[in-house]
């Protein structure tokens, strides 16, 4: 027999930190935008502070710290419960292998009434051990989500895990954020690059899956056939010293600008002509999203879920990953060709705005969620009466807009069971 429901359906999203990082910023922007009326939000972070915590509504989600350990603490199983507890929590949603265990364990701990795990594209894969845990661990959850169809099929293939029971969530972009009205040319000014030059850039963590030493080398041959070429390189991690060195070497280092982690992020995608990104593996990109929200034609490797992004001769290129020529090939034929750029990057603009705007990310997450809560509570006088707003009508959506429709078409999900 179900349980009747409180006022608000509790969620809890499991984060290692708030720091920039695509996972955690699609976090934020899901509890941002999620409808208060609704849904009450959390997000439980392994490590206090980051610059991320402050982009969070503190009337739409209440962050908790709970250390500053990122994993491998037996105390992390028992803190998240009590969390968990505390506030009695409904859905657990955990986020990749960093909060895989400990947010199951302490769920589970806590009696949590529903289990969701997403996956983002960086699974552990180094041994069967680590293949077998987290299937082990997936089979717990009520609902594995996947952030693309690539993904979706990498999990059911090299984790030998039921299809059926991974369901894709594609991630959303703000489209708001992205001006295209705003002049690109000052924005390279701030940078200190040439207002004549051509630039092309990437932003990201600087970590191996992200490929970085291949588009340096693809870089040094871009700036040999191009001569006003600059590179913009966006972001930090444990690589930049040899990212650095490496320009070095490469006699390279006045035309490839290192900003690191820049709030400016929008602003600076206005500045670049080609966006690259040329990762080993991808879930589904958000600074491919960006890029493309910002009219940036995009170049990306055809790995994970960037050809579902990207179609190859329409809104950016695709190239095969670890090929430095080829990506510089690619580089250089938006570089030479501007007429094609504009072509391009229109697409994006409008592929974006079509099926990756972020109202639609946070509706497709608030139906998977109001369809788990409904199958296992009763709904209450009160909620019932928040998801019976009276418009519902065909007239009164087609009237609606932004997070309004969403929000509308999100709350009739639910009355459908």
């Amino acid at each position: 027999m179900k349980k009747t429901s409180s006022n608000k359906i509790k969620i809890a999203h499991v984060s290692a930190h708030l720091q920039f990082g695509g996972k955690e910023n699609g976090v934020v922007n899901l509890v941002n935008g999620l409808d208060p009326d609704i849904f009450e939000s959390y997000i439980f972070t392994y490590v206090r502070g980051g610059p991320l915590a402050q982009r969070v509504d503190p009337s739409r989600c209440r962050v908790v710290e709970l250390g500053d350990k990122l994993g491998g603490d037996y105390r992390l199983y028992f803190k998240v419960a009590r969390e968990f507890w505390r506030y009695r929590i409904h859905i657990a949603h955990t986020h990749s292998w960093a909060t895989l265990m400990e947010g199951i364990v302490g769920a589970k701990l806590a009696a949590v009434p529903i289990i969701i795990h997403g996956e983002h594209g960086t699974m552990q894969t180094e041994s069967k051990l680590h293949i077998h845990m987290q299937r082990w661990f997936w089979r717990r959850a009520d609902q594995i989500l996947s952030v693309s169809e690539a993904l979706r099929e990498n999990l059911h293939q090299t984790f030998d895990f039921p299809k059926e029971r991974i369901r894709v969530v594609a991630n959303g972009v703000d489209l708001s954020r992205f001006d295209l009205s705003r002049n690109g040319v000052d924005y390279k000014a701030r940078l200190g690059v040439p207002p004549e030059a051509l630039v092309f850039g990437a932003v990201g963590r600087l970590v191996p899956v992200k490929a970085y030493p291949i588009l340096l080398k693809a870089a040094k041959l871009v700036f040999r056939e191009i001569p006003p070429a600059h590179l913009v390189i966006v972001g930090d991690g444990p690589l930049r010293n040899e990212l650095v060195q490496l320009a070095r070497d490469y006699n390279m280092l006045d035309r490839v600008h290192f900003l690191g982690t820049r709030k400016d992020v929008s602003e600076i995608l206005r500045a670049l002509d080609v966006y690259v990104l040329c990762s080993e593996s991808e879930g589904m990109s958000n600074t491919i999203l960006e890029a493309m929200a910002s009219g940036r034609p995009v170049v990306a490797t055809a790995v994970g879920g960037n050809p579902e992004l990207v179609s190859d001769g329409e809104t950016g290129l695709l190239v095969r990953p670890d090929h430095p020529h080829r990506l510089a090939t690619a580089i250089m034929k938006l570089l030479r060709e501007p007429a094609c750029r504009r072509r391009l990057g229109q697409g994006g603009r409008r592929r974006v705005e079509e099926q990756f705007s972020l109202e639609s990310m946070v509706r497709n997450y608030a139906k998977v969620y109001l369809e788990l809560f409904a199958r296992r509570f009763k709904l209450n006088g009160n909620l019932q009466g928040k998801l019976r707003l009276p418009d519902f009508s065909s007239k009164s959506n087609k009237g609606g807009s932004g997070f309004a429709a969403e929000k509308n078409a999100a709350k009739k999900v639910l009355l459908d069971f």
